[in-house]
């Protein structure tokens, strides 16, 4: 099976460069199962970042032109490249192949993991936006809070160390306050490879959004599963004259 990490924005073009999608692509390949190749694709408009509502957005143009395409291309599935899922349901209509939303997958399986989880998350702009992100797929009962360890999104890679520390903090903030999982809120944190460090220093289980959606875009794939054409009806108008 094919699997495809599509970022809605020109991640490659902004300061982490090319070479950012390359080490993301391995990393997808190497948690990949056998027999899965992963390939990882940004867009060249939309913003290099997303770090609020707004941002969220404006990365969803990109996503609704280029689920089709990486269809047609005979991608199996596709994981949106944004822990806030934006323009989740739109390219399920668009598509009759699985599209994985990482903060839906993740939230899902912390919940299936413990009683109440927090989110750890980059900086504050974005924590209204994941309330109501858990709210919006009904696991807002399961959720403790949402913390943010005031990092942006592309200066995590440069600071990895001082993010650690401050992830750790937070969790056993989190803890004290009653969670018994946490969440990764951000695609680009997961990618630093620190959720089993923490799991380990905490006790708790930690969520990885980057392995939670790729295993479970493996697992839609391989039982032949995609989302319900009833929630998510193909558009009766053609997207391109809808917004004429």
């Amino acid at each position: 099976m094919h699997v495809t990490y599509f970022i809605p924005g020109p991640m490659s073009r902004g300061p982490l460069g090319g070479g950012e999608l390359e080490r993301r692509r391995g990393y997808l390949e190497r948690h990949a199962a056998p027999g899965t190749s992963v390939s990882v694709r940004d867009w060249p408009r939309g913003p290099a970042s997303i770090e609020s509502s707004a941002e969220e957005y404006l990365s969803v143009p990109g996503l609704l032109e280029a689920a089709p395409l990486l269809e047609a291309e005979g991608t199996g599935a596709i994981i949106v490249g944004c822990f806030g899922d934006p323009g989740l349901s739109g390219a399920r209509e668009v598509t009759a192949i699985p599209v994985v939303g990482p903060g839906q997958a993740s939230a899902h399986l912390a919940a299936q993991l413990g009683s109440r989880f927090a989110v750890l998350t980059v900086v504050d702009g974005v924590v209204p936006a994941i309330r109501r992100q858990m709210r919006g797929h009904g696991l807002d009962g399961f959720l403790s809070e949402v913390l943010a360890v005031d990092v942006p999104v592309l200066e995590l890679r440069g600071r990895r160390d001082e993010v650690v520390g401050e992830l750790e903090l937070a969790g056993r903030r989190a803890l004290r306050n009653g969670a018994d999982a946490l969440v990764l809120g951000c695609m680009t944190m997961g990618f630093l490879d620190v959720a089993r460090d923490l799991q380990e220093q905490l006790g708790v289980p930690v969520v990885n959004p980057v392995l939670a959606s790729l295993k479970l875009a493996e697992t839609l794939v391989a039982t032949e599963m995609a989302p319900s054409a009833a929630a998510y009806p193909t558009p009766r108008k053609r997207l391109d004259a809808a917004t004429v």
